[in-house]
Protein backbone atom coordinates (compact mmCIF):
# COMPACT_ATOMS: atom_id res chain seq x y z
CA UNK A 1 0.00 0.00 0.00
CA UNK A 2 1.27 3.32 -1.20
CA UNK A 3 0.76 5.85 2.52
CA UNK A 4 1.91 9.47 1.50
CA UNK A 5 0.87 10.70 4.84
CA UNK A 6 -1.68 12.08 6.85
CA UNK A 7 -4.35 13.83 4.86
CA UNK A 8 -6.70 14.99 8.06
CA UNK A 9 -7.95 14.36 11.65
CA UNK A 10 -11.37 14.13 12.19
CA UNK A 11 -13.09 15.93 15.55
CA UNK A 12 -17.39 15.91 15.78
CA UNK A 13 -18.35 18.66 17.81
CA UNK A 14 -21.98 20.22 19.24
CA UNK A 15 -20.88 23.48 18.48
CA UNK A 16 -19.06 23.67 14.85
CA UNK A 17 -19.30 27.60 14.88
CA UNK A 18 -17.15 28.29 18.21
CA UNK A 19 -14.69 25.14 17.02
CA UNK A 20 -14.29 26.95 13.86
CA UNK A 21 -13.42 30.19 15.65
CA UNK A 22 -10.84 28.43 17.76
CA UNK A 23 -8.83 27.34 15.09
CA UNK A 24 -9.00 29.83 13.22
CA UNK A 25 -9.29 32.92 14.72
CA UNK A 26 -7.74 32.35 18.21
CA UNK A 27 -5.16 30.64 16.68
CA UNK A 28 -4.76 31.46 13.47
CA UNK A 29 -5.10 28.52 11.09
CA UNK A 30 -6.81 28.82 7.67
CA UNK A 31 -9.87 27.08 6.68
CA UNK A 32 -8.90 25.18 3.69
CA UNK A 33 -12.34 23.54 2.41
CA UNK A 34 -16.29 23.60 3.78
CA UNK A 35 -19.11 21.19 3.15
CA UNK A 36 -21.31 23.62 4.78
CA UNK A 37 -24.45 21.08 3.40
CA UNK A 38 -22.91 18.40 5.96
CA UNK A 39 -21.57 20.65 8.39
CA UNK A 40 -18.06 19.99 7.84
CA UNK A 41 -14.95 21.95 8.16
CA UNK A 42 -11.02 21.80 7.10
CA UNK A 43 -8.52 23.54 9.11
CA UNK A 44 -5.20 23.64 7.78
CA UNK A 45 -3.11 23.44 11.16
CA UNK A 46 0.43 23.22 9.28
CA UNK A 47 1.59 19.39 9.16
CA UNK A 48 -1.59 18.19 8.54
CA UNK A 49 -5.60 18.96 8.47
CA UNK A 50 -8.44 19.03 11.01
CA UNK A 51 -11.67 18.09 9.74
CA UNK A 52 -14.50 19.30 12.06
CA UNK A 53 -17.80 17.85 11.98
CA UNK A 54 -20.87 19.14 13.04
CA UNK A 55 -23.13 17.65 15.26
CA UNK A 56 -25.92 16.77 13.23
CA UNK A 57 -23.84 14.47 11.07
CA UNK A 58 -21.64 13.60 13.84
CA UNK A 59 -24.41 11.87 15.75
CA UNK A 60 -25.90 10.29 12.41
CA UNK A 61 -24.07 7.05 12.99
CA UNK A 62 -25.32 7.11 17.02
CA UNK A 63 -21.65 8.17 17.32
CA UNK A 64 -20.83 10.40 20.44
CA UNK A 65 -21.27 14.06 19.67
CA UNK A 66 -17.51 15.37 20.67
CA UNK A 67 -13.81 13.92 20.73
CA UNK A 68 -11.92 11.95 17.73
CA UNK A 69 -13.88 10.84 15.05
CA UNK A 70 -11.39 9.06 12.70
CA UNK A 71 -7.67 9.65 11.63
CA UNK A 72 -7.26 9.91 7.43
CA UNK A 73 -4.13 8.29 5.63
CA UNK A 74 -3.70 9.81 1.94
CA UNK A 75 -3.28 6.90 -0.52
CA UNK A 76 -1.99 6.97 -4.07
CA UNK A 77 -4.88 4.29 -5.37
CA UNK A 78 -7.53 3.59 -2.92
CA UNK A 79 -9.18 0.55 -4.76
CA UNK A 80 -5.69 -1.33 -4.45
CA UNK A 81 -4.61 0.11 -1.12
CA UNK A 82 -8.64 -1.32 0.38
CA UNK A 83 -7.77 -4.87 -1.18
CA UNK A 84 -4.62 -4.95 0.63
CA UNK A 85 -6.46 -4.16 3.67
CA UNK A 86 -9.11 -6.92 2.87
CA UNK A 87 -6.24 -9.28 2.20
CA UNK A 88 -4.51 -8.64 5.55
CA UNK A 89 -7.68 -9.24 7.23
CA UNK A 90 -8.60 -6.08 8.20
CA UNK A 91 -11.92 -5.21 9.65
CA UNK A 92 -13.79 -2.76 6.82
CA UNK A 93 -16.53 -0.28 8.35
CA UNK A 94 -16.61 1.06 4.72
CA UNK A 95 -15.95 0.24 0.93
CA UNK A 96 -14.51 2.88 -1.32
CA UNK A 97 -16.97 5.10 -2.70
CA UNK A 98 -16.64 8.96 -4.25
CA UNK A 99 -17.75 11.58 -1.41
CA UNK A 100 -17.83 15.35 -2.78
CA UNK A 101 -14.28 15.68 -4.64
CA UNK A 102 -12.30 12.88 -3.06
CA UNK A 103 -12.76 9.09 -2.64
CA UNK A 104 -13.13 7.37 0.49
CA UNK A 105 -13.16 4.77 2.71
CA UNK A 106 -13.27 3.75 6.23
CA UNK A 107 -11.31 0.88 8.49
CA UNK A 108 -10.63 -0.08 12.21
CA UNK A 109 -7.37 -0.72 13.89
CA UNK A 110 -7.18 -3.61 16.41
CA UNK A 111 -8.84 -1.07 19.22
CA UNK A 112 -11.98 -0.76 17.01
CA UNK A 113 -10.74 3.41 16.51
CA UNK A 114 -11.15 4.50 12.72
CA UNK A 115 -9.46 5.13 10.55
CA UNK A 116 -9.99 6.63 6.69
CA UNK A 117 -8.59 6.27 3.24
CA UNK A 118 -8.48 9.23 1.23
CA UNK A 119 -7.58 9.54 -2.33
CA UNK A 120 -7.57 13.18 -3.11
CA UNK A 121 -6.66 13.93 -6.89
CA UNK A 122 -5.30 17.75 -5.70
CA UNK A 123 -2.38 15.70 -3.58
CA UNK A 124 0.74 14.59 -5.41
CA UNK A 125 0.77 10.61 -5.35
Amino acid sequence: MQLTGTHHIGLRTPNLAAMEAFYTQTLGFPVTKRWDDVQIVFVDIGSTVIELIGRDNATANNTPTGGLDHIALHVADIDAAFAELVAKGVKIRSEPRDFKDVRIAFFFDPDGNVLELVEDPRQPR
